[in-house]
């Protein structure tokens, strides 16, 4: 009983996360339109940003819950100091992202915005090298088809620090926006930081899906 409620769980957050995603996706998308008013772009811009905390709540739980599945399905054995320290890990990094929406516009925020990449950072390398050792058949972590999962999931990493780099000019982009109104230089800036992380997303999208096929499936391609 206990693995069927993880498992839902997990499917949940995959749900959320991929949903809130796809809103994002698009009103990013209408924020880039020059043919709608500032009011309109800058309310889409706006609600991308809340909107776009739901997918990334989801993310930090993931990994927790996802460590919760394998030890109650048998997966892997995993301690229960891991387990632990891998809530203790999420609890502080949603902590993290709510400071950071809390103080958006403020020069903190900058800072908030720097630690989470840092963090984000950490983590794909800790993430990636214990999923390389496993495919490798060395660590505390299984091969086969759970090693490649860690791998995987350790690129969303790299796909949410693209995504925050190339977002980054849209702030500024849109100040300039409400106050000299359409330029070419100022919507290239927009266009260019939306598409930006537009590819990212993509292949944020791409890993989801082979990872839940991997899951699914147990199978290494």
């Amino acid at each position: 009983m206990e693995h069927t409620i993880w498992v839902f769980i997990h499917v949940m957050l995959l749900v959320y996360w991929l949903g809130g995603d796809l809103g994002v996706f698009l009103l990013a998308k209408a924020a880039k339109r020059p043919d709608l008013s500032f009011a309109e772009r800058a309310f889409a811009l706006k609600m991308a940003v809340q909107i776009d905390l739901i997918p990334r709540l989801c993310f930090t739980l993931m990994f927790p819950v996802g460590l919760q599945l394998s030890a109650s399905g048998g997966f892997a054995a995993i301690p229960n100091w891991a387990l632990t320290l891998a809530w203790v890990a999420s609890a502080a990094w949603i902590a993290l992202l709510l400071a950071i929406g809390r103080a958006e516009g403020t020069p903190r925020a900058q800072t908030l915005n720097r630690l989470h990449l840092a963090w984000q950072a950490l983590l794909l390398l800790g993430l990636g090298t214990l999923g390389v050792f496993a495919l490798l058949g060395h660590g505390p972590l299984p091969g086969g088809w759970y090693g490649l999962k860690i791998v995987l999931f350790a690129l969303i990493f790299a796909m949410g620090i693209g995504i925050d780099i190339a977002f980054r000019p849209i702030a500024p982009a849109f100040m300039r926006l409400a106050t000299e109104g359409s330029q070419p230089d100022i919507e290239q800036s927009i266009t260019t930081a939306v598409d930006g992380a537009i590819r990212y997303v993509l292949g944020l999208y791409a890993l989801l899906i082979v990872i839940a096929f991997i899951g699914i499936t147990k199978l290494v391609f």
